[in-house]
């Protein structure tokens, strides 16, 4: 019986050995470019756009309203480099990176309701460099696109969501791709040498709404996402990126067994 578990302990060390050696090394730093902008919004009549982003060809600023405050128009825009498009080196397996932030300029306006931003649809195009500082970025992730129902909320009255008088002002966020509700990120992966990647996208802020507002923001009481902003004020959202390589499960299975061998081998001794 010792000497069987002194060759099962052997195998499992060297069959874990084998596993490490014939896949290729996971990626530890990364450069990547980020493009992201509105590429469609409603209405397109009263709702002002500009700041284009160069691969988009469409608008990183949309302004609507007439102010009847010195503070100017209402205004949803994405910070992020120039125009929406950001490039960076180096970012570390792991690591949670700032790319851009969501700004949502809440003021208090007047004008016609049909000319209230109602939605948009907000776009970010993703590329990967494993080799960093070559110049080729080798992953092209699909781009991903996040549908925003927006919903300006009466500035006086009983508000029918949870938020203080005058209303906060609501978006509804409909990614189309994976959601975590623990660390509030989105997820899209990819595969590289054998290896799984996961890329998180974490927005601050974001979250389950309450029923009453999501049927405010979309006209169904169904369970939404997204977050809401304070009146006559600017409310800004960052949205991070991680990106983490996904341990293979044959790693993982043999790594259990390698514990399983040494508790055996212990235990002789």
């Amino acid at each position: 019986m010792n000497m069987f578990k002194k060759i099962f302990t052997g195998l499992v060390f060297s069959s874990l050995c084998i596993t490490f050696t014939s896949s290729a090394t996971p990626i530890t730093a990364w450069d990547y470019v980020v493009d992201t902008a509105f590429t469609t919004y409603d209405p397109l009549v009263g709702v002002t756009a500009s700041d284009d982003n160069g691969y988009w060809t469409s608008p990183t600023l949309l302004e609507w309203g007439t102010p009847n405050t010195p503070s100017g128009q209402s205004s949803l825009q994405i910070s992020s480099g120039s125009n929406g498009h950001l490039e960076d080196t180096g970012l570390a397996n792991g690591s949670l990176e700032l790319i851009s932030t969501l700004t949502h300029n809440n003021f208090v306006i007047s004008g016609p309701i049909e000319q209230d931003l109602d939605g948009a649809v907000l776009s970010t195009r993703l590329l990967l460099d494993p080799n960093p500082n070559d110049g080729i970025y080798d992953i092209m992730p699909l781009p991903l696109e996040f549908n925003i129902n927006f919903y300006e909320t009466l500035n006086s009255g009983t508000c029918s969501s949870p938020s203080p008088t005058p209303c906060n002002d609501i978006f509804v966020i409909d990614p189309g791709i994976a959601f975590n509700p623990i660390t509030g990120g989105f997820i899209q992966q990819f595969d590289l040498d054998g290896w799984t990647y996961n890329i998180e996208l974490l927005v601050s802020g974001l979250g389950a709404l309450p029923t009453a507002a999501c049927l405010e923001a979309t006209g169904s009481s169904d369970d939404c996402i997204g977050f809401s902003t304070i009146e006559n004020q600017t409310n800004s959202f960052d949205v991070s990126m991680r990106i983490t390589v996904v341990p293979e499960p044959s790693v993982i299975f043999l790594m259990a067994l390698a514990l399983f061998g040494i508790a055996a081998r212990s235990k002789r001794v």
